[in-house]
């Protein structure tokens, strides 16, 4: 699958940054993206602020890396099952729409605080991670739309247009109304 808009680097081979990014990881599950301090992630990774502030030009771009992490997971998953070996694309369109609804279902048993980094409003910066997300996960159900088309499977005009159709339709499954209930009911 393609990999367009891709997200930063990140922490590869900066261990000061992924130490600052696993401290405000575990921060934020506790108290949430808004009420996390730049000086309490330097505390928890032990390092100074100024450091923090070294690898990172605010505490914003702190959490949109951190979504980042979280959308690639979710992307990961969405690739995984549809490159899986089924015959049917019809069987690996819906393997990668479970395997999405499935990532985000673990991140909700991840804490409270889990959604903030994958659907929050409040913060431009995770917007923007947001729309990065929706771009590329609309290209990979665009890519098995259109391989089923080529194999006579689906009868579509545009791939693009009917990924994003789809994708509009099965939002009733995304966070955060899944996070509001019980793992075993949103499982259902």
């Amino acid at each position: 699958m393609a990999q367009s808009g891709t997200y930063p680097a990140g922490d590869l081979g900066n261990p000061r940054r992924a130490q600052i990014l696993d401290a405000a990881e575990r921060l934020l599950h506790h108290y949430g993206h808004a009420k996390t301090t730049v000086a309490e992630i330097a505390r928890e990774a032990r390092v100074s602020v100024g450091s923090v502030y070294l690898e990172f030009e605010a505490k914003d771009a702190i959490w949109v890396e951190l979504s980042h992490r979280r959308h690639e997971a979710v992307l990961a998953a969405m690739r995984g099952a549809a490159n899986a070996p089924k015959k049917l694309y019809a069987h690996r369109l819906q393997a990668a729409l479970v395997a999405r609804t499935r990532a985000f279902l673990a991140l909700a048993e991840r804490g409270a605080h889990a959604a903030e980094l994958v659907h929050c409003h409040a913060c431009p910066a995770i917007r923007e991670a947001q729309e990065i997300y929706h771009r590329r996960e609309r290209e990979i159900v665009a890519e098995l739309l259109q391989a089923g088309a080529d194999a006579g499977e689906f009868a579509i005009k545009d791939a693009s247009a009917t990924a994003a159709t789809l994708l509009q339709a099965f939002v009733a499954f995304v966070p955060p109304l899944l996070f509001g209930r019980a793992p075993d009911e949103a499982r259902a």
